[in-house]
This record gives C-alpha cells, sequence and structure tokens, in this order.
C-alpha cells in the first residue's frame, strides 16, 4: 500500500463517510504494540493509508481478507502518558480524506540498573562508536521489508529456559557511563541451552556482528513484526530459512557485548522494540 504522511499514538474509533479508523488497546503503555484498523464502509475499497507514528515515520499497512487494512505501531518507551492527537489520511475508492481525533496514553516507570563490565577488552567496545553504528545499520537493512502477511500463529513462547533478569524498558549504566533503556529481556542460563523461535517466520538474518549482538539471528514474522536473538554461542538456522515455532535457533552464548551466558532478545514493529514479555502475555492479532 502506498504511505501518506501523518502523526497518531493510540486508543480511539473515529468514523469518517468513507472508511473507519481504530486503535487498541485503550490504556495502552509504553512497549506495548498498538493495532491500527482501516475499515471501509458500503462499497468503498482501501487504495492506501498514510501515517507517521512516534519515531516510526511510515507505518506500513496490510491488507486483509475483509477489505480494511491492519498495520502495528510500537509505542516507544520514552514517551510519557498524556493526551496525544491520532491523524490518518486514507484514500477509497471515491475520495481521498483526513480522520482525526484525541486520546490519552498512560506513563510507565522503569527501574534502574547499574552493570560492570569487569572485562576490559569488552567494555572498551562501548567507544567504538562507528563500529556500533555499522552493525546497527546493517541489521535494520535486513529489517526494511517484510511478508505481506502473518506468518505467525497462535501464541508466543518465551525462547529458552532460565530465569528473567534484565527486563524491557530498565535504564542501564554500564560502569557508571549511560548506556540506554534496555530494548528487549534477558533470560540467564547456561552456554549451551538451546534457543527456539518465539513464533513461526522467516530467517532474515543470522551472522557474528562482534560490536554488541555476537551470534544473532533475526526472524521476520510477517506484518513488519520481527524477533532478535542474541549473544548465542551457535547459531542453527540460515538466512532465507523458514522456522516453526518452537524450532532451534541456537545456543545460549556469551557472544558481544556481555558479562556473561545469557540469552537477550527482542521483539521489534519495524525498528521499533517493544516488551516481549507483553507479546508473550497478550499475542498478536492480525
Amino acid at each position: 500500500m502506498r504511505i501518506l504522511p501523518l502523526a497518531t499514538t493510540f486508543a480511539l474509533c473515529v468514523s469518517a463517510r468513507a472508511a473507519t479508523f481504530s486503535v487498541s488497546p485503550q490504556g495502552a503503555q509504553p512497549g506495548d504494540i498498538l493495532t491500527i484498523t482501516v475499515s471501509p464502509t458500503g462499497s468503498e475499497k482501501i487504495k492506501a493509508v498514510g501515517m507517521s507514528a512516534f519515531d516510526t515515520s511510515l507505518v506500513k499497512f496490510y491488507s486483509r481478507p475483509d477489505g480494511s487494512a491492519r498495520a502495528f505501531v510500537g509505542y516507544p518507551f520514552d514517551r510519557k502518558g498524556g493526551l496525544f492527537p491520532l491523524v490518518a489520511r486514507v484514500q477509497t475508492s471515491s475520495t481521498e480524506q483526513t480522520v482525526r481525533a484525541s486520546f490519552q496514553g498512560r506513563t510507565r516507570d522503569y527501574p534502574t540498573q547499574h552493570i560492570t563490565m569487569r572485562d576490559s577488552k569488552t567494555a572498551s567496545k562501548m567507544n567504538q562508536k562507528d563500529a556500533l553504528r555499522n552493525e546497527k545499520l546493517l541489521v535494520q537493512s535486513k529489517m526494511k521489508s517484510s511478508y505481506a502477511a502473518p506468518l505467525w500463529n497462535g501464541n508466543w513462547i518465551v525462547p529458552c529456559a532460565g530465569n528473567a533478569t534484565s527486563a524491557y524498558g530498565r535504564k542501564r549504566y554500564v560502569n557508571g557511563k549511560w548506556w540506554g533503556q534496555h530494548n528487549g529481556a534477558d533470560v540467564k542460563a547456561a552456554s549451551g541451552t538451546p534457543v527456539k523461535a518465539a513464533n513461526s517466520g522467516r530467517v532474515v538474518l543470522s551472522e557474528y556482528l562482534p560490536a554488541l549482538r555476537g551470534n544473532c539471528v533475526v526472524v521476520d514474522h510477517g506484518c513488519n513484526v520481527f524477533s532478535v536473538y542474541m549473544h548465542l554461542s551457535k547459531r542453527e538456522v540460515a538466512e532465507g530459512q523458514a522456522v516453526q515455532k518452537g524450532q532451534e535457533l541456537g545456543k545460549v552464548g556469551a557472544t558481544g557485548f556481555v558479562t556473561g551466558p545469557h540469552l537477550h532478545w527482542e521483539v521489534r514493529v519495524g525498528w521499533e522494540p517493544v516488551d516481549p514479555n507483553h507479546v508473550v502475555a497478550r499475542g498478536i492479532s492480525f
């Protein structure tokens, strides 16, 4: 679908002459996935929807069998609650129109975490700005496009057995220096523990990335939803390979920027990280 510019957040339904525009869930917090649906009225057909949201300049919509279009948007962890405007530009078979609304978002607070990186060689990676940037750009390039229908099915699973340690959104300092908020969730487990796909999809990256991620696998689940698995000791899948929910992707390890063996895993909508534990608890409905 053709994409046009706009601005959004979540939680209200607006009726228009040619289409209805809805966003859910109500009362969303940072880290949640917002489901945006544009539905035609009468005999109209949705031709295009234009939207930008938070840090996402082009929200991607996908056609559904009932003629509506649906998109997912991540509510970023660094946003506060408050009243947000919601605007979309909708092109149907007979007209083009703008719909507007506003809604209230809820604030989410995160704990602060101080990490001591004792290995000086690993700690020095914090200063390798070019390497970190280039690694990020490589991963982003693998997530520019997504299969145009859901590849996932049913519930989502935590990828490996172990103890949950560092949750999504934590404010992190490493060796006393600000390192940013946590993009995913960590599971502490012994090296060699199997790491499995959180849901079905297609592998778009399987590579050793030394600056930060170590052995890393990225899975496209369709409709701009991706999962990321980092710091693996071993990768068991190749780029382009289809994987099923629960299929082994690799083994827990301590590669990249780490203090010890664990799995760091993420769920992203486009490039926006969302809370993977919320995805496991609530699922994603297309």
